[in-house]
């Protein structure tokens, strides 16, 4: 059995915006995760193999401890990854300096009449102040743009402030829960041709995946339960995933012990085989799924982080992660 690579830590379902995509927000009853549960967790999912541990949400950056969780995770030896809106990160980003290898600002459009739309709050001027802030600090996001048909020809203004910054801009197709891929074909063409300038990321494997049918149950490619660690705020191992919670396991302090459970080895067999995931291609569950197959897909993957490492870490002299053990 292959060792899982990503922890995906829901710290949080709080989020202080409203965006069109996510009904995150929307989740009742609202739970924070503890910091003795998590400092926990990121010592035995490091054993376990994962080498990425993603803080998300709701906005990560609405629970107090998330600086703490940084410092455990990096303690670890943790590559860190947040990606905010942007709404707090004025103010909390003295607490976050030098904690966050992979940051990523969410923006959708070059204009904030647009932006504020899509995210369903005020937070383009964030945004803006934000990235100067951020790079006062040492801090060097990656703006992320999660393109549909209604945005994507806004790209353009995006792509120039990022060049103007140094900045990596990454284009996310937005991606449906249930069902197949509802992204018109243009859209992604467009995106596609976007992607070959310089400092532009897409991983052209979503889109391979989205013209393949998404997943398929009969012939899976879903590794979310192999790839993927996946805890919710109230210190849960969720299964397969956190879009399709259909099993859990409740953690308290043994999250090996939770990875043994009888529930999650059932998830394991069914793995891209629920009815559920007819069609699949959450973005974020698929991506390390790729590390995991042959062929196109992997090769597909691998040349898009081949080409964000050699722009960002080596073309713009931005500090490469360290990850230790």
């Amino acid at each position: 059995m292959k060792k899982p690579v990503l922890l995906h830590y829901y710290i949080t379902n709080r989020c202080n915006a409203r965006c069109a995509f996510c009904g995150i927000w929307q989740e009742q009853p609202k739970a924070d995760a503890r910091l003795s549960d998590v400092a926990a967790n990121l010592s035995h999912a490091r054993a376990a193999g994962c080498r990425f541990v993603d803080f998300t949400g709701g906005e990560p950056l609405m629970h107090p401890d998330l600086p703490e969780f940084l410092r455990q995770a990096k303690k670890a030896g943790f590559i860190t990854s947040v990606t905010t809106n942007c709404l707090l990160f004025e103010e909390r980003v003295s607490e976050l300096a030098g904690l966050i290898d992979l940051l990523h600002f969410s923006i959708d459009a070059d204009d904030a009449e647009l932006h504020n739309k899509i995210r369903g709050c005020q937070s383009y001027d964030k945004v803006m102040r934000s990235i100067d802030a951020a790079l006062a600090n040492r801090l060097y996001p990656d703006l992320l743009f999660t393109y549909t048909e209604e945005n994507v020809d806004a790209v353009e203004g995006v792509w120039k402030l990022a060049r103007k910054k140094r900045l990596l801009l990454i284009l996310d197709p937005v991606f449906a829960i249930w069902g197949p891929d509802r992204v018109a074909p243009d859209a992604h063409r467009k995106a596609v041709d976007f992607a070959g300038r310089r400092g532009v990321y897409l991983n052209r494997a979503h889109l391979l995946l989205r013209g393949r049918g998404g997943n398929r149950t009969r012939d899976p490619l879903c590794r979310a339960v192999s790839s993927t660690i996946v805890i919710t705020p109230d210190d849960k191992l969720t299964l397969p995933c956190y879009h399709h919670r259909c099993a859990s396991v409740k953690i308290g302090g043994n999250l090996v012990e939770a990875l043994k459970a009888g529930e999650r080895l059932d998830a394991l067999k069914k793995e891209g085989r629920y009815a559920f995931c007819e069609g699949c291609h959450i973005n974020c569950y698929f991506d390390p799924t790729y590390q995991m197959m042959s062929g196109r897909f992997l090769w597909e993957s691998m040349k898009g982080k081949a080409k964000y490492a050699l722009t960002k870490y080596l073309l713009y002299g931005r500090p490469w992660p360290k990850m230790r053990g």
